[in-house]
C-alpha cells in the first residue's frame, strides 16, 4: 500500500475567458450555469507555481495545524489538531475507500473539502495543485516540491541506515530510497505525526484496523525519497499508458500500479501521513475523462477493498462513505463524477490546455 506525504495546491491566477461558444475543453453546452469557463478554477503543477504561491499554500497547511480538533478526544487522541482530523477520517475509512469503486470519487471530494477548509478557515486564496510525477521522476530531491526550501513541501528525511531492500511481500521487493529519517528542512521541518503504523497488508487480507490505531503515538515525520522507484513506475510512459487506458478497469490497474510501491515512502505503512490530501490520482482521472468522454461516467470496482468481503459493484447511484464532520449529509458517486458539476468547479492544467 502506498503511504505518501503529498499535498498539492494551486494559487489564484488570471484566467483568460475563452470564446463563449467553444472552450479548450469542449462545447459551452457541456458546462452548467453555475460552473463555466469564466469562473472555473485551474489546478496546476506545484513545481510550476511562483514561489510566493507555494509558500502561501504551506502557510495555510500550518495554519490548519494550529486549529483545534473537532473530534472526540476520548476516541481519537491522535487527532491533535484540525489538520490531523483529516488523517483520522481518512484512516478510519481505509478499507472502504481504497482499491475499490469508491476510490477516485471519494478522494476527489476529500481533497476538495480540505481545499475549502484551507480557504475558509485559514484565508488561503489558492486552489489545490498536483504533484507532477513524470516531471520529478529520477530527480526528486532537486525538484521544487521536495528540495527542502521554504517554498517546497519540505525535503527528504535524514539518511537512515536501513536495509538496502524493502520487502513488500514474499515475491516482491523494492530498493530503499536515500532518506528514511526525520524531515528537518522546509515548512514542515520538525513536524510530528501521531498514529502508530498499520500493517501494509491490511487491505489485501481484509483485516480490521488495530484497536489502538487512533491512540496518540507521536514520532517525527519521516520521508524516504526514492529515485529508482520513481524512474521505474512514475515515468512519462506510465503516465501516458494510464491516460490511454481503453476502459475503467484497465485504468484502475494502471493507476494503482504495484501494490505497495511508493516513490515517496514515509513509512511503508498506513499512518497519519497517508491521509493527507492527494490530488494527483484525481488529475489523472479528470484528464483521462477529457480524452475519452465516451467512457467518462464508467465505473469499476465493488464496495470493498479488493472485494473482501465480496460486495456489490458500485453504480452512479451508490452513496459514497461519509467524510466525518467535514460533510455528514449523503452524496452519490454520480454527483461527484464531474469536476465541473455537483459541488465542484475546477479543471487541471495539462499540456495542450489553455489557461492563464
Amino acid at each position: 500500500m502506498r503511504s505518501v506525504f503529498v499535498w498539492a495546491s494551486l494559487a489564484l491566477s488570471a484566467f483568460a475567458a475563452p470564446n463563449p461558444k467553444t472552450t479548450p475543453w469542449g462545447d459551452w453546452n457541456d458546462w452548467s450555469r453555475e460552473c463555466n469557463p469564466h469562473n472555473v478554477k485551474i489546478r496546476r503543477d506545484f513545481d510550476k507555481l511562483p514561489t510566493h504561491e507555494r509558500k502561501a499554500f504551506t502557510d495555510a497547511i500550518n495554519c490548519l495545524r494550529d486549529q483545534p480538533s473537532g473530534l472526540d478526544q476520548q476516541k481519537y487522541s491522535a487527532a491533535i489538531n484540525r489538520f490531523f482530523d483529516y488523517a483520522v477520517v481518512h484512516t478510519n475509512l481505509t478499507s472502504r475507500v481504497h482499491l475499490d469503486g469508491y476510490f477516485l470519487t471519494w478522494h476527489r471530494m476529500f481533497v476538495w473539502l480540505f481545499e475549502k477548509d484551507l480557504q475558509e478557515t485559514c484565508g488561503w486564496n489558492g486552489t489545490m495543485p498536483y504533484w507532477n510525477w513524470p516531471g520529478t521522476a529520477g530527480k526528486l530531491e532537486s525538484a521544487p516540491i521536495f528540495d527542502g526550501s521554504e517554498y517546497s513541501m519540505s525535503g527528504n528525511g535524514l539518511p537512515n541506515p536501513l536495509p538496502p531492500v524493502y520487502a513488500l511481500g514474499p515475491n516482491f521487493s523494492l530498493p530503499r530510497g536515500s532518506g528514511g529519517g526525520c524531515v528537518t528542512t522546509g515548512p514542515f521541518a520538525g513536524m510530528n505525526y501521531t498514529m502508530q503504523v498499520i500493517p501494509s497488508n491490511l487491505l489485501s487480507q481484509g483485516a480490521p484496523l488495530p484497536p489502538t490505531t487512533f491512540v496518540k503515538n507521536e514520532s517525527c515525520l519521516t520521508r524516504d525519497l526514492n529515485d529508482a522507484v520513481s524512474t521505474l513506475y512514475l515515468n512519462q510512459t506510465a503516465y501516458e499508458q494510464a491516460l490511454a487506458a481503453p476502459d475503467q478497469a484497465t485504468f484502475s490497474v494502471l493507476l494503482n500500479g504495484v501494490f505497495g510501491g511508493a516513490a515517496l515512502a514515509c513509512t511503508p505503512l498506513l499512518t497519519s501521513q497517508s491521509a493527507l490530501p492527494l490530488a494527483r490520482s484525481s488529475s489523472h482521472h479528470k484528464i483521462r475523462s477529457d480524452l475519452h468522454p465516451e467512457i467518462a461516467d464508467q465505473l469499476y470496482g465493488t464496495m470493498t477493498a479488493v472485494n473482501i468481503p465480496p460486495s456489490a459493484n458500485v453504480t452512479l447511484e451508490s452513496v459514497v462513505p461519509d467524510f466525518g464532520y467535514f460533510k455528514e449529509d449523503p452524496i452519490t458517486i454520480g454527483e461527484l463524477i464531474s469536476t465541473t458539476a455537483g459541488p465542484f468547479c475546477y479543471r487541471y492544467e495539462y499540456p495542450g490546455q489553455c489557461c492563464g
